[in-house]
C-alpha cells in the first residue's frame, strides 16, 4: 500500500533558429492519493489539492485528461500513456514580447488543445540481478549495485489545433514558415536502446538512473499558416525518442521511501533546423509499506505477463 503526491505535465516546444524557443505548457495540477500493487500490478487513485493548485490568475486554466501506466515484468519495463490537454500558457515569453492584453499574468491560450497516445518497452537483459520494480513499483528490494543495458521500440500519435497559429504573429518572422503550424498530427515508430543502473548504499539507501535514446520515421500532416493563407503539408522524414527515469529514496523488507521521475520526449525536424519536440512525465513521491501477502488470481496472470 501507498501514500504518494505527485503531478503529471506535457509541454510543446516550437525551435527558433534565430531566437528564444517557444515553450507552450499546461497549468500542471499537485495530487495527492493511495494506491496499491500485488507484484506487477498497480493501481492509484489520486486527487487534487486545493491549496496548491490555486493559480489560475498567472497561467490560466487547464483542463486534461491523463492516463500514464508503468508496467514493469522482470524482463521488460514499458510506458503507456493518454493525455487530453486543453488551455495552455506560454512559458519562454511574457505578454509584452508576444504582444497580448490579457488578464492572466502570463500568455495563455485556451484554444489551444493537444491529444497524444503513445507506448514504449525495453527489453531487461541482466534482468537476474537487476530491478525495475524495486525503485519503480516498490514490490521488489534491490540489495546490490547493479545495471543491466535495454533494448525496445516506441509507437506514439501526438495531435495539436488551435483557432490560429502557435507562433503569435509578432514573433512570426523569429520562425521558420514550416512551423506556424495551426494544426498537425505527427505518428512516429522507431527502435530504442540504453542503459540502467542502481547503485545501493548499505542495502537500503539507493539511486537509480535509466536512459534510452531511438530513432525512427515519423509521419507529419500539417495545417501551415503563410501570408496567404493556410495550407496543409504532408511530410514523412525522421523522428527521434529520448526517455529518462530516476529514482532516488530507502528500500528495506517492509518500508520504502523514494522520489522517482519518469519522462519521454518526442521529437521532429519539419524545417531545415528548426522543428518540433514535446514531452510527457510525471515526478511522484512515494510512502510505501508492503504486506506479506498472496492472491492466487493475481498470481495467475503475473505467471502469465512474465512469460512474455
Amino acid at each position: 500500500m501507498r501514500l504518494y503526491s505527485n503531478t503529471k505535465y506535457n509541454g510543446l516546444t516550437i525551435a527558433s533558429g534565430s531566437a528564444t524557443d517557444l515553450v507552450y505548457r499546461p497549468n500542471n495540477r499537485i495530487n495527492i492519493g493511495i494506491g496499491a500493487s500485488y507484484r506487477a500490478l498497480t493501481l492509484n487513485i489520486g486527487f487534487g489539492v486545493p491549496f496548491l493548485n490555486n493559480d489560475d490568475a498567472v497561467r490560466g486554466k487547464t483542463r486534461y485528461l491523463d492516463a500514464q501506466a508503468n508496467i514493469h515484468t522482470r524482463r521488460w519495463a514499458s510506458n503507456m500513456f493518454l493525455q487530453v490537454f486543453s488551455g495552455y500558457y506560454v512559458a519562454s515569453h511574457d505578454l509584452s514580447q508576444v504582444g497580448w492584453v490579457q488578464e492572466t499574468e502570463r500568455p495563455y491560450r485556451a484554444d489551444l488543445v493537444q491529444f497524444n497516445i503513445g507506448a514504449s518497452a525495453l527489453h531487461i537483459f541482466n534482468h537476474r540481478k537487476f530491478s525495475y520494480r524495486a525503485s519503480f513499483n516498490q514490490d521488489a528490494w534491490q540489495r546490490k549495485s547493479q545495471g543491466s543495458f535495454l533494448l525496445g521500440g516506441y509507437l506514439t500519435y501526438y495531435d495539436l489545433r488551435a483557432d490560429s497559429s502557435l507562433v503569435p504573429m509578432v514573433l512570426s518572422e523569429q520562425f521558420d514558415p514550416g512551423v506556424r503550424v495551426r494544426r498537425g498530427n505527427f505518428t512516429d515508430v522507431g527502435p530504442m536502446g540504453g542503459y540502467a543502473f542502481t547503485y545501493v548504499l548499505k542495502e537500503h539507501w539507493f539511486v537509480t538512473l535509466s536512459g534510452a535514446l531511438g530513432a525512427g520515421l515519423s509521419i507529419q500532416r500539417l495545417l501551415l499558416v503563410s501570408d496567404d493563407g493556410e495550407h496543409m503539408r504532408p511530410l514523412t522524414g525522421p523522428g527521434w525518442h529520448a526517455q529518462l527515469r530516476a529514482a532516488l529514496g530507502y528500500n528495506s523488507k517492509r518500508t520504502y521511501v523514494g522520489l522517482l521521475f519518469n519522462q519521454e520526449n518526442v521529437g521532429y525536424l519539419t524545417a531545415g533546423e528548426q522543428g518540433i519536440r514535446w514531452n510527457v512525465g510525471n515526478v511522484r513521491l512515494n510512502l510505501v509499506h508492503r504486506f506479506n501477502q498472496r492472491i492466487k488470481q493475481a498470481d495467475r496472470g503475473i505467471r502469465w505477463l512474465n512469460g512474455l
